[in-house]
Order: structure tokens, then sequence, then C-alpha cells
């Protein structure tokens, strides 16, 4: 079992210290788009609040990343782009308030896909992110700099948010775990929007319990260790039609589902529900965007006014011109196409629970991504981010196995259920068994 990571420094000052040193020496990553300039002063008082015997809460003195594009008071949000650049938090976002309420050092900003519109990483004012395991390749996107961040040892934790797989997707390139959490519009509360209807903000870190905890917190959800169950008896139900087309990455899947079974799962075939009408879909986030966008810059300082006003400014990726005009062609949010998007949600997700009730299944599994990364361009992740995405149900990416490349291989768990508690226990038992295959791999290369 993996040992907890995130657990409260005996010295916070010493460890936002180092922290604050790997950030400095791995700055060729562009993980990050800058740090908190409170951190050491934050460091300095949990430190003295520790020696007092006073311990805030289960995150005390632990330095954390947040993506850029979730508000923390006073500091910059800018979603990675120039146009804004001079705008700054008024009030930390909820999940950022609840962080800190337990104790929690709000560290750095983590660089993203520039509006979080993208699977890698790059952005007008950061750059691309790359991967720490590999650096000539992305680190994927949306939430890139925040895996690219905590992988590379500049925090053991982050807050990343997930759209379309934004979590999933980099945690997924970078051999981390990410929990993209069940939709609740609630959640959103200070964190600049990209799809109304898809947005979710999750906990990225090195393994299921340091998630389970994160996610715990954010939520408000009384902070426990998870159970700890086998697999036997769990059915597991596999979509073949998510394996994917990279021989080097089914070659460790199938070692992944070999491992789970002889762990005592039971594995059964699955035919993807809906999967031509999910290989067609539109993203809510084109319909969704310029709306939500324009309503967010209104209340913020600095801001330009509108996404019409960015576009004329010019201060954005030349890549996303062509795409923001299309964006700017939808001003206003109920129209034929995006009710079409909002009534496949619903089929989808109905379909997925009926599929997993005829087959009495506790989680769907399959591969995160279609295939591994191989340069800084973007790679198509495939139909798999989808799924929850657009049904909403809760879906959580760790490793399962180290490729022929060198880069870890996610596998993903779905399940059809209102809560978070069942897919994390799945989770960790699944990590557990993984976990030793991990390891042997690593000591015979």
């Amino acid at each position: 079992m993996k040992t907890l990571r995130l657990t409260p420094p005996a010295d916070s000052r010493e460890e936002v210290a180092y922290r604050l040193s790997v950030i400095e020496r791995q700055r060729d990553l562009g993980a990050v788009l800058g740090v908190n300039p409170l951190a050491s002063q934050r460091a300095e008082e949990c430190y003295r609040s520790l020696r007092r015997g006073n311990i805030q809460g289960p995150l005390h003195g632990v330095p954390l990343i947040i993506k850029d594009n979730i508000a923390c008071a006073s500091l910059p949000i800018t979603l990675g782009c120039r146009a804004l650049s001079g705008v700054r938090a008024q009030t930390d976002a909820l999940v950022v308030s609840r962080l800190r309420a337990a104790g929690a050092i709000i560290l750095a900003r983590a660089n993203m896909s520039e509006f979080a519109f993208d699977v890698r990483s790059r952005s007008s004012l950061g750059g691309d992110v790359r991967n720490p395991l590999m650096p000539e390749t992305t680190a994927g996107g949306s939430s890139g700099g925040c895996a690219a961040a905590v992988a590379a040892g500049m925090a053991d934790g982050a807050i990343g948010t997930d759209t379309g797989g934004s979590v999933r997707i980099p945690c997924s390139y970078t051999g981390l775990v990410g929990l993209r959490p069940r939709f609740r519009r609630a959640m959103l509360a200070g964190i600049a929007p990209l799809s109304l209807s898809k947005d979710t903000a999750g906990p990225m870190a090195h393994g299921v319990q340091d998630a389970a905890l994160l996610h715990a917190i954010i939520h408000g959800i009384p902070v426990q260790p998870l159970a700890v169950r086998t697999l036997r008896g769990a059915r597991l139900g596999v979509f073949p039609a998510l394996a994917g087309d990279c021989p080097v990455q089914r070659k460790v899947w199938t070692a992944a589902l070999d491992t789970l079974r002889q762990a005592g799962a039971i594995l059964i075939e699955t035919a993807l529900p809906e999967q031509k009408a999910l290989a067609s879909a539109t993203c809510l986030s084109v319909y969704e965007f310029r709306t939500a966008i324009d309503r967010w810059l209104s209340v913020q300082k600095n801001a330009p006014s509108g996404l019409e006003n960015i576009y004329r400014s010019g201060a954005f990726l030349p890549e996303f011109n062509d795409f923001l005009q299309h964006l700017l062609t939808f001003s206003h949010l109920k129209q034929p196409l995006w009710q079409k998007e909002r009534r496949f949600q619903r089929l989808l997700r109905q379909a997925l629970a009926g599929a997993a009730a005829a087959r009495r299944l506790d989680a769907f599994v399959y591969p995160t991504v279609r295939q591994q990364p191989v340069s800084l361009a973007k790679m198509p992740p495939g139909l798999a981010p989808e799924l929850a995405a657009i049904s909403g149900w809760p879906a959580l990416t760790l490793p399962c196995g180290i490729a022929s490349s060198g880069l870890p291989v996610g596998l993903e768990l779905l399940t059809p259920r209102p809560d978070e508690h069942a897919l994390l226990v799945l989770a960790l038992a699944c990590e557990n068994a993984l976990s030793v295959e991990i390891k042997r791999h690593v000591l015979v290369e």
C-alpha cells in the first residue's frame, strides 16, 4: 500500500523552502506561472502554531499547487492568457477556502492550456508544459501544469479542473492518481468557467489515499482513511472498444487486466453504450463558453469586458484565433445544438447505468487515453475521458504499468453512482494489486 504523502510536515518552513527550490530548478518544465509571495510567511505561521501544539487541520503546513483558473485571494487568475495577466482574484474559490481551513499552504499557480481548451497544456503566458518523465513530450492538459508540478516534486498534491479529461489525461501521462468527481454545480464557486454543464474540480496526487484526502477536504466531507478491501469478487466491465491502437500501451493494458484478474476481479467484456453518438458528440463548452466567460469577466477587476474584447486584443495563443472566432457566434445558451447535447448527457448517463445494472458491475474499467504522448503536440485521447465528462459520473485514473517507452499507462475506473466513496475504495484495491506489478517492472528495468 502506498504511504500517505499529504501529512503535516515537522517543519513547514523547510518544506516550503525545499519545494520552492524545486520549482526554481525545474522552471524549464513550464509547470508554474507564479509562486505565492506569502507562502514562506504562511509556512512560518504554521511552524509556530505547531510548536505551540496547535494543528489547524489534516493539511497543516502542506504546500499545494492550484491550477490558474481557480481563484486564490490576492493572487493572479489568468487562465494562462496574456489578455488576463492583470486580473487578480478578490476572494478564494470554495475549494481553496476549504484547503486553507484545513491548514494547506497555497504554494504556486499552475500553468494550463489557455482557457482550459485543450488536451495538452500550452498558454500564451507560460508556453508548453513538459512531462517531467520525458521532457520532450507534453504533460497533457488542460491541468498539465498541476500534473507536471506534482510529478516533478514541486508539491505532493494539486487541484485541477476536469471538463473533458483535463485532470485525468495529464495524470495518466505522468503516472499520478487523478479524480474527476461527480458533477456538482455548487463546487464551481470561484472557478473560471469553461462549461457550465461539465466543469469539475478534482485532486491530483501520487496515490489514491492522498486523492481521497484532498477530495474529502474540498467537498467538506469528514476526513477518514479509506476502507481496505480486496478485489475478490469485484465485477469490472471492460470496454474492448477503448483498448486503443497503441501496441506499446496495449501490452501494458493486457498485463494490467491479468493482474486484476489474478487478484480476484471478475472481468466482463461490455459493449460501449452509444459509441457512435459518443464519437460524434460536440463538447458543450463550445456552446457554453462565451456566455459563461462573459459573465465571469464582468465581475473581475482589471479584466476585459468580454470574450469579444479578448479576441480583438490578440493577446492569446494565435492557434486559438479561429476557435475563438467560432465561439463568438454562440451569443446565447439555449439553442437547438446545446439542447441536443444536453439530451445526450441524460441518454449516456442512463445507458451506462443500465449496462452496469444488467451485469451487476461495480465499475467500468478502460485505458484513460488511447495512446501515450510522443511529442509536445496534442495527442487525441479518444472517447474514454468523455464517458465521465458527458455522463457526470465520477471517474478516477491511476497508473497500471510502465510502457517500454518509459512512460506510465493510466487505468480509469468509472462508477455510475452518486458519490465517490465506493469508487475510491475500489481504486485503492486496484492500486494495491497493480503497485506490485509496477514495482516489479521498475526492478527489472
